[in-house]
């Protein structure tokens, strides 16, 4: 990569020392007190540890990994590394620390801030990167340590890397703002209906009548459609379970089911603003609640609770947050206690009038807007923060600084390459300069992506290298989604030859490693039309193809192959690929669920605008069904990746 004139490029190893070991002088007695981490100690948002133990050395002398102030600890294990666990070793009991044998230790030298060594190894990017060098099988896949000693790192000046930190960390210091302010929202929510209703608890509140849940609204459930007749589920029908609820209001569902469904089972179609309750489900379900704006069809693990003149949803629905352990300790049952839809009938609350439930309503409405933008600007924050990372890791957000301190700067660039120069750290890439290492095969590469050539993992090499062979001989793309051509690439000699040091059954790792090449630019992703012999049907496959020596851009390629494959021009096929962000989804407390960052069609034009970036998608087929609404064409006319 270009670098900054001050910048040099060395392998991490040559400013950190990778895995040091606890030497024998520096041992302490078996009953001094020290730090003890272990992997849940790591806050992966944050990358900091927030939960740390104290143990005696005698109890975590062997079995452990050991690490003293400022080193970085860095998981290798599968998931962590991919969640982002990495933080500083800092105020350590008596300077000493230990923790999992899951964590990389990385010692930086003087010439590298660890904070800054923090920042590299968090990046998207690098995580991207190790995970495409685990070693291992299964559900204990690591990184090893010679991915470590292989990683190129980009090394600016110790007063640069302080204004790096420096910027990432004020950058943070806005997220937590923000988390913060959702935290105040939520506050003022609760503070709002206690200083207009007064104690929710209708034994502590004498200003209202009392009265039972039941006669005052419809309280109804719903049912579940076989999941043996496939068609019973489609895209008609909103459909809520109790995992859904999450005392949110409800734009969007899980999963959908088909009219069909609806008939054949005892699910309902519910109107907007209807209240909805877990009866009963895993964890803290029991008791959480959701807010209809949408018309909605639900299971038999809620209840849905109809809008009614006398009590107000708004009113109810906030009333049911703030008696959560009150309602749940109504449940009934063995192993696992629920609610059923008697019990919910017989839930007593307070009742105050109607216009003053009103006025709550006008309120708590403003409140939630006051939210969705607080959302929205979260959503760009995150995207950001991202790009701020890549700009600062790479010198362009700093470039204004380091000319107005470039005396500064020129002098602190001696001092490092001094130390370097003692420490026998080689200098990878010398000022302005680019990296030179290359792939020795035959490949058709623009000129532009030849510097990711010397990027890549030792793994990526030799899969970048077996691709071409292997593409050249055939003559086709590579159909990765239908198994019998994966399978005749895993096991041709031009693959196994090159991967055998690596040991067998790499497919999963193979496919992961030609999304990586094709998302550099080194190959082209397409999707190639495939029709079924038997039915007819036709269906569109994942591949990937060299590049040709005209390709300008890999998304015009993918349309015009499909233009010139596709014989099937009466009914127009829609395709995007979409950047998600899970991340923000899960600070905002939606685990496992995503927002969109951008969506583009074939022709790399931005299609954001057709869907909500402040909405939390549970599955690409709810983002793609919102895509077809927008379009207004069948859902199955939309063809839909994730890249």
């Amino acid at each position: 990569m270009m670098l900054p004139e001050t910048w040099a490029e060395v392998r991490l190893t040559g400013v950190c020392e990778l895995n040091p070991r606890l030497l024998p002088e520096d041992r302490p007695s078996d009953d001094l007190l020290v730090t003890f981490v272990p992997m849940s100690a790591v806050n992966e948002s944050a990358g900091v540890i927030d939960k740390p133990e104290e143990r005696t050395y005698g109890e975590v002398a062997k079995g452990y990994t050991s690490f003293r102030e400022r080193d970085v600890l860095f998981a290798k294990v599968t998931p962590c590394m991919e969640n982002g666990k990495a933080a500083v070793a800092g105020q350590l009991v008596n300077g000493l620390g230990f923790g999992s044998t899951e964590f990389h230790v990385l010692r930086p030298t003087p010439a590298v801030l660890p904070e800054f060594v923090l920042s590299f190894v968090r990046q998207h990017a690098f995580r991207d990167r190790a995970a495409s060098a685990f070693v291992g099988t299964g559900g204990l896949q690591r990184v090893p340590p010679d991915f470590l000693a292989r990683v190129k790192f980009p090394l600016p000046t110790l007063p640069e890397q302080q204004r790096i930190v420096d910027m990432l960390h004020q950058a943070k210091a806005m997220e937590k703002l923000r988390t913060d302010f959702g935290a105040l929202l939520l506050r003022t929510k609760q503070q709002l209906f206690i200083e207009m209703f007064g104690d929710p608890n209708p034994k502590l509140n004498s200003r209202w009548p009392v009265t039972k849940l039941g006669k005052l609204v419809t309280v109804a459930t719903g049912g579940t459609p076989s999941r043996e007749q496939l068609d019973s589920y489609g895209s008609t029908h909103a459909w809520v379970k109790s995992t859904d609820l999450k005392d949110n209001v409800l734009v969007a569902t899980e999963e959908r089911v088909s009219e069909l469904g609806i008939q054949r089972s005892n699910a309902k179609v519910y109107p907007p603003q209807t209240v909805m309750l877990a009866m009963y489900g895993q964890g803290q379900t029991r008791g959480r609640t959701g807010k209809l704006l949408i018309e909605a069809a639900c299971n038999q693990a809620c209840a849905a609770l109809l809008p009614s003149e006398e009590l107000l949803p708004d009113y109810l629905w906030i009333w049911l947050q703030l008696s959560y352990e009150a309602v749940r300790a109504l449940g009934r049952g063995g192993q696992q206690e629920n609610l059923n839809l008697d019990i919910v009938r017989g839930i007593t609350l307070p009742r105050p009038p109607v216009l003053l439930q009103q006025e709550f309503s006008r309120r708590l409405t403003a409140l939630l807007a006051l939210f969705e933008r607080s959302s929205a600007a979260f959503a760009q924050l995150s995207h950001l923060q991202a790009v701020l990372s890549i700009e600062a890791l790479t010198g362009d957000a700093t470039a204004a600084w380091r000319e107005k301190h470039s005396v500064e700067i020129a002098e602190a660039a001696r001092t490092r390459d001094g130390m370097l120069k003692e420490s026998g750290a080689r200098v990878l890439v010398s000022a302005n300069a680019l990296t030179t290492e290359t792939v020795q095969v035959d490949l058709t590469v623009r000129p532009a992506r030849h510097w990711l050539l010397g990027e890549l993992s030792e793994f990526q090499r030799q899969v970048l290298a077996a691709f071409t062979a292997y593409s050249q001989a055939v003559g086709e793309p590579l159909l990765v989604e239908d198994p019998d051509v994966f399978a005749r690439f895993c096991d041709d000699t031009a693959v196994t030859e090159r991967l055998q040091a690596f040991g067998a059954s790499q497919g999963n790792r193979i496919r992961r490693t030609l999304s990586q090449l094709a998302a550099l630019g080194l190959i082209a992703k397409v999707t190639l039309p495939k029709i079924d012999q038997e039915t007819g049907e036709r269906d569109y496959l994942k591949a990937f193809r060299l590049l040709r020596a005209d390709e300008l851009t890999r998304l015009a390629d993918v349309q015009a192959l499909r233009k010139a494959l596709s014989p099937d021009a009466e009914r127009e096929a829609y395709h995007f690929q979409a950047q998600l962000d899970y991340e923000a989804s899960e600070r905002a407390g939606a685990s496992g669920m995503f927002q969109v960052i951008s969506i583009e069609d074939d022709e790399g034009k931005d299609c954001t605008h057709l869907v909500d970036q402040n909405r939390h998608y549970a599955s690409l087929e709810d983002l793609r069904y919102d895509l077809a609404s927008a379009l207004k064409v069948a859902a199955k006319q939309v063809k839909l990746e994730a890249v």
